[in-house]
């Protein structure tokens, strides 16, 4: 507790804390067009029901935006615009007047992360685990249960047990899951295109790196099998392990 300039005492207390934020990309101006996207089977926005987005205008022309179609679009799929990057500043002042601020750089995407070891088999679901932010990678030893995250901040992560179904990995740095990836993984979070995502059994909900998400599809040819996925231009490539 703390008191205020009154000598009162006052019952706010100010923090730090680390959150994972997802970034998507528009690509259009026409909600239209947004709207249908969502409606597709490999809309990706599926696995991130209830949580902040962030609007990435790259791709956009200088000129205004839809946000209120688009933030009302975006929540009727469950997800919640908590800001926007890469605007103009005609495009920044419009979003201000929306309370959407403009976040900059590679601080936008900050996230969590676990303590060396791996977290314990105990973890309740959701709950996220944290540690140092320096040093050689993190290993995981446990399996990832369904609603479990787990995170390695400015490191690899290594996965010595499988990822199940609904459980979700991410790291700064590369992803390595020596067992079946089933779960959702995320490499780069905070931006590093050059990081990768390693497999000995190919099986994921979803895959990102730097922002850039794809689900895989069972019929790809490197499904359950060892693979490789890079970031090369604006798509994900998924190769064997090893070439």
């Amino acid at each position: 507790m703390t008191e205020d300039h009154a000598g009162k005492p006052s019952h706010l207390r100010l923090s730090g804390g680390v959150f994972t934020l997802s970034v998507l990309r528009l690509e259009s101006l026409d909600p239209a067009q947004l709207e249908s996207q969502l409606k597709t089977p490999e809309n990706a926005l599926r696995f991130l029901r209830n949580a902040p987005i962030v609007l990435d205008l790259l791709q956009l022309p200088d000129q205004p935006l839809p946000l209120r179609p688009w933030m009302d679009i975006l929540r009727a799929a469950g997800c919640f615009p908590v800001g926007v990057r890469n605007a103009s500043v005609a495009q920044e002042e419009a979003a201000a007047a929306m309370g959407l601020p403009h976040l900059r750089g590679r601080e936008l995407e900050p996230a969590r992360q676990e303590t060396p070891g791996g977290a314990p088999a105990s973890m309740a679901p959701n709950e996220v685990q944290e540690g140092g932010s320096t040093g050689p990678g993190q290993i995981l030893r446990h399996p990832m249960r369904s609603g479990q995250r787990h995170y390695a901040r400015n490191k690899d992560l290594v996965c010595l047990a499988a990822v199940n179904a609904g459980a979700e990995v991410l790291a700064d740095g590369h992803l390595h899951v020596y067992a079946p990836l089933r779960g959702r993984a995320l490499a780069g979070v905070m931006g590093e295109e050059r990081s990768r995502i390693f497999c000995a059994s190919l099986e994921a909900e979803l895959v990102a790196i730097a922002g850039i998400y794809a689900m895989p599809d069972p019929d790809h040819p490197l499904w359950g099998k060892p693979a490789e996925i890079a970031l090369q231009g604006e798509q994900l490539r998924i190769m064997p392990l090893g070439t």
